[in-house]
């Protein structure tokens, strides 16, 4: 069974030969295959922010297509070196050529596009402030504007599938470690139909919808199952989030994804704090399929390279399926 064999098989809740892996971002390709991303003119604050303390010493290319393609076979190959089953697109120019470049290059990998998001514009921390204040003052103006946003994002989710994407991503975080952002009713109300649009464009397109966001979901937890997605990621454990009762009340519903502690265990554990969260999360969410082990967040660069091998490894050697 090859990977996107594997991946596949999961999201439709059965068990593959072994619980697949995947990370949505890795930031330091060069500790695995001695290759690091190299950065467009064009980079961005985020980029900036990520590798701050490297930004000097990265070579820098004015040829849009060159970088897209450089940074994908960097991670592609990181990917096939680790054992992770999912490549998507990071720290390239052109996302969609990233995805169009994968495929062709690496059949075997399941390929993961990304959701513009529901037009909110959260968390971002510019705009948090106007958004909370809309939403009490106008929740109908708003849920007008976040509509047309989000139909035409719906043209991007459509470009990613048609490239060779067959997973979505939404990365859009709806609470914080004490709870939801909002009252529940605003999320049923305004947020949940603007995740269904997008997931029901996925699916009408022949893709899966897998949902990421931190924080303490339980309050609203039952309304973002319901609005179809395919998986959860990252069931955030530094919000108390845990994934065996989310896999008891769920799983039936939804693949899951996570949750080894990205602050915690993978930034300040030890290689062995690392194995034992692995064997507890496959423990607790891989029976009967449905089920990837990922960190609660990304490999950022300020997770110990030995903690990342850790944590891989372990899920090579534990996670397999009985045949």
């Amino acid at each position: 069974m090859n990977s996107r064999e594997r991946v596949l098989r999961a999201l439709y809740l059965e068990e593959p030969d072994r619980v697949p892996m995947f990370e949505l971002e890795f930031q330091y390709p060069e500790l695995v295959v001695g290759k690091p991303y190299v950065l467009w003119r064009g980079y961005d604050p985020w980029e900036q922010t990520v590798f701050r303390d490297v930004l000097s010493k990265m070579n820098v290319e004015e040829d849009a297509v060159k970088v897209t393609r450089h940074n994908t076979e960097v991670l592609v190959e990181t990917c096939i070196k680790l054992g992770y089953d999912v490549f998507r697109p990071a720290f390239v120019p052109d996302p969609i050529e990233a995805i169009r470049y994968a495929r062709k290059i690496v059949p075997e990998l399941a390929i993961m596009g990304n959701s513009p998001g529901t037009g909110l514009g959260i968390p971002d921390g510019k705009s948090m402030f106007h958004v909370v204040k809309w939403a009490y003052m106008d929740p109908e103006g708003l849920k007008k504007l976040a509509e047309d946003r989000v139909r035409k994002s719906l043209e991007y989710i459509r470009l990613q599938v048609e490239a060779g994407a067959e997973i979505i991503v939404d990365c859009t975080d709806y609470a914080l470690k004490s709870g939801p952002f909002f009252k529940p009713e605003f999320y049923h109300k305004v947020i949940f139909p603007l995740i269904r649009m997008l997931v029901d464009e996925t699916h009408r397109l022949g893709a899966f919808f897998i949902q990421h966001t931190d924080g303490n979901l339980w309050p609203i937890i039952d309304g973002l199952v319901n609005t179809g997605i395919d998986a959860l990621h990252s069931i955030d454990p530094s919000a108390g989030m845990k994934l065996k009762d989310v896999k008891e009340k769920y799983g039936d519903k939804i693949a899951l994804c996570g949750n080894v502690d990205a602050a915690g265990t993978l930034f300040l554990g030890s290689p062995e704090d690392v194995a034992n969260e692995a064997k507890n999360c496959i423990r607790d969410a891989a029976y009967g399929g449905g089920y990837f082990l990922t960190s609660s967040n990304c490999i950022y660069r300020g997770v110990p390279i030995e903690n990342t091998l850790a944590l891989v490894k372990t899920g090579l050697k534990y996670g397999c399926y009985k045949p």
